[in-house]
């Protein structure tokens, strides 16, 4: 039987179970046909009606899955403006601390004239490491002079504009200061310098110098480059080599350049009163 043949039996198969089913619609076995009907049908619209609430299910999912998003996306917004916020209060704090030492030690230190300056930034573009203070030549700024933060010494003046100024700090590779070691049985004289690694180690003492370990650095006060008597650090170990006459001694320094916020600047001897 040829293809065009075959539809037109299978459409009139279908009209005339169509014809029964009408006829016999009303019926005992109508129902029963109609029945067995909907059953054989069953699966099939189960089937759909789980595909048709899988489908809004999955879009109900993705709605809440870009909604859970935006909202963490939110959280975290406000996390970065709180972590800020914190920041901010740590910093204040922190530069609070900073200006009440230095108000501190300046009226402890009544026979020096102090100049109170912020750390507006820092050069690392050389080796020298240098920050830079928000006071300058018109406040009375001059290269030089010794530049302390927390009463300790922290560097001094290289560089001089107007209004702002360079100091190095006394762990830069390039700086020296003449300085003592105090300690119970006598003072050691020598030098302070950069051990390279952020630390301080005072170099040239004598070998018969005392010398122990916990004696306070402070600055000698010789070539005039610093008032004696400003802080240093303390000594943590002493050694010698064969090759070297000399001694030296780790010094743990009072002053980390990297933590240095407020600084005051020494500007020389306060006038004697008349």
């Amino acid at each position: 039987m040829r293809g065009g043949q075959r539809s037109v039996l299978l459409l009139l198969v279908l009209v005339a179970a169509a014809v029964v089913l009408a006829v016999l619609r009303n019926t005992e076995a109508g129902s029963a046909i109609e029945g067995a009907a909907l059953a054989a049908a069953a699966p099939i619209r189960s089937a759909l009606t789980s595909a048709s609430s899988g489908a809004a299910a999955a879009l109900t999912d993705a709605q809440q899955f870009n909604d859970l998003r935006a909202e963490n996306e939110a959280l975290r917004a406000e996390v970065a403006k709180l972590r800020s916020a914190a920041a901010g209060v740590q910093a204040t704090r922190r530069e609070n601390a900073a200006l009440r030492a230095a108000l501190d030690y300046q009226r402890e230190n009544t026979e020096l004239t102090f100049l109170t300056a912020q750390v507006v930034g820092r050069d690392s573009v050389d080796v020298l490491d240098t920050l830079i203070i928000d006071r300058g030549a018109a406040d009375g700024v001059h290269v030089g002079m010794a530049v302390i933060a927390n009463g300790s010494l922290a560097g001094r003046v290289v560089g001089v504009t107007t209004s702002s100024a360079d100091v190095l700090p006394i762990q830069s590779v390039t700086s020296a200061v003449n300085a003592v070691a105090q300690g119970t049985d006598g003072v050691a004289d020598g030098i302070v310098e950069s051990d390279d690694n952020g630390g301080l180690i005072l170099t040239r003492i004598e070998p018969d110098a005392p010398l122990a370990i916990g004696a306070l650095v402070v600055t000698s006060g010789l070539g005039g480059g610093f008032p004696r008597g400003l802080s240093i650090g303390r000594v943590i170990s002493v050694f010698a080599s064969p090759e070297n006459v000399f001694r030296e001694a780790a010094i743990e320094p009072f002053v980390r350049q990297e933590r240095v916020e407020v600084v005051q600047v020494v500007l020389g001897r306060a006038p004697s009163p008349p």
